[in-house]
């Protein structure tokens, strides 16, 4: 169990003017244990001086709900974000100011609750050709890489509710392979954000390149939509979005830097949190035959509807506590647009705000045993910690397509459920790793193994 050593104001103060340089090795080579370390040995509120770079890690959950919610217009997006916005361009994911709260709610409608029923039959079908591609892999008894499964399905449901169901299946891998390379090398840019753009990196005319084939891609798309518009998709919604003051439509930059965020959003994190969560179920056996026994019960060997999603409740159980175990968005950068106070210290202009999902869903003082999977912390009738749980953020920029993803997991899990047990292949030690959402380290390979009575022929 997690214990805070108890600061007295000298030490507190003497951590703030002290804690530089000497840490960036540490942060390199472990980022996830750095900053569990430093809220177990230094407290809430940790300061760190890189040059003329000021961090403040903030792990306390009303720390963070005063920076995302409270005081949210102080907090800019800040300098962490400019390899994003190199990917995302002006999106609802990095943009600021007027111009994110007009798209906000340009954005709204394709994410409320009647839309996301119509999208149903598409993701479930696309789940399906899945399920029918794994009966493959148990009868030549080859282990299956889940991480990439899952990512590989996630990028077909995005491409398909965003493009329609006529794109081919080579064209879609080719767009989860280059997509994976890009987040890839943006990661490198994100984490040295303290070194003048101007700075050739690594990796940097690998990056460019990996955009523009992209870019490529998704302007054709952008392209036939206007052309031939097909009305159930996701991007028919985003060319027929107007502004309500001015009437105005998206342009087809702005149309593209919204396909890309979606594409950031619901991709990786999604697939990212679906192999956590296969890992745990292998893991904890109860689990297991829990979910299976749900998931029997209300569907009875049919393929999950939406109106099916409510009573799958230990299905999203298991979920949201995979997704407080590893949160695929571990780490939200702020930026102070202006002097302020946090717990009572003092806060520069300029100073970089980061807040760990991932260790304030340990903090002690609001998780008993937080190393321990139990989906249980979500039964209805519990209470969850007020601000302690920020898997999908918190406040005005809270994730847009926070419902969106987990009924995409649900059903993903659900139908996985209904038709096999996965087995981890011996020998591997799966940890999590930053790159730079919260993925397993080694290859996830598990073995597809029928269910006896194998409950639903897809």
């Amino acid at each position: 169990m997690y214990t805070i050593a108890t600061l007295s104001k000298a030490q507190q103060h003497a951590n703030w003017q002290g804690y530089g340089l000497t840490a960036v090795p540490s942060l390199a080579k472990d980022p996830l244990q750095f900053f569990m370390n430093s809220l177990l040995e230094h407290g809430d509120l940790v300061p760190i001086t890189l040059g003329p770079t000021r961090l403040l890690l903030v792990h306390h959950p009303d720390h963070a709900q005063y920076v995302l919610q409270d005081n949210w217009r102080n907090y800019g997006k800040g300098s962490m974000w400019v390899a994003i916005r190199k990917l995302v361009g002006n999106g609802l994911l990095a943009s600021e100011g007027d111009y994110w709260l007009r798209q906000r709610r340009l954005m709204q409608p394709a994410f409320h609750r009647q839309r996301l029923s119509e999208l149903t039959t598409t993701i479930t079908a696309t789940i399906s050709e899945m399920m029918t591609e794994w009966r493959t892999a148990e009868q030549q008894q080859t282990p299956i890489e889940m991480a990439h499964a899952m990512a590989d399905l996630t990028m077909r449901i995005i491409v398909r509710t965003m493009f329609g169901t006529g794109i081919s299946n080579a064209e879609t891998q080719e767009l989860v392979t280059v997509f994976a390379d890009a987040l890839r090398l943006m990661n490198v840019r994100m984490w040295t954000f303290f070194l003048p753009d101007f700075v050739p990196l690594p990796g940097d005319a690998a990056f460019r390149s990996t955009i523009q084939h992209i870019d490529r891609v998704v302007y054709r798309f952008i392209a036939e939509g206007r052309q031939t518009p097909n009305t159930h998709t996701l991007l028919h919604m985003l060319l027929e979005m107007q502004d309500e003051v001015s009437g105005q439509k998206m342009t087809d930059q702005q149309v593209r830097d919204e396909v890309f965020t979606i594409f950031m959003a619901g991709h990786e994190t999604s697939a990212t949190v679906m192999a956590w969560v296969l890992h745990l179920i292998w893991q904890h056996p109860d689990v297991e035959r829990r979910l299976q026994r749900e998931v029997d019960e209300v569907l009875a060997g049919r393929v999950p509807a939406f109106d099916d999603l409510p009573r799958l409740t230990y299905t999203r159980m298991v979920i949201e506590e995979a997704v407080r175990m590893y949160p695929p968005a571990w780490l939200i950068p702020r930026t102070a647009e202006a002097d302020d106070t946090i717990g009572g210290r003092t806060v520069k202009a300029g100073t970089t705000i980061l807040i760990s999902p991932y260790v304030v869903h340990r903090h002690p003082q609001f998780w008993e045993d937080a190393e321990r999977f139990d989906p249980e912390r979500f039964a209805n009738g519990r209470e969850v910690p007020r601000h302690a749980y920020i898997a999908f953020g918190e406040g005005p920029r809270l994730c847009i397509g926070n419902s969106f993803a987990i009924m995409e997991m649900q059903l993903m899990l659900a139908m996985i459920a209904q038709s096999y047990r996965l087995r981890l292949q011996p020998g591997i030690d799966i940890r999590p790793t930053t790159m730079p959402v919260l993925r397993p380290d080694h290859d996830l390979l598990m073995m597809p193994v029928a269910r006896a009575g194998e409950q639903t022929q897809y």
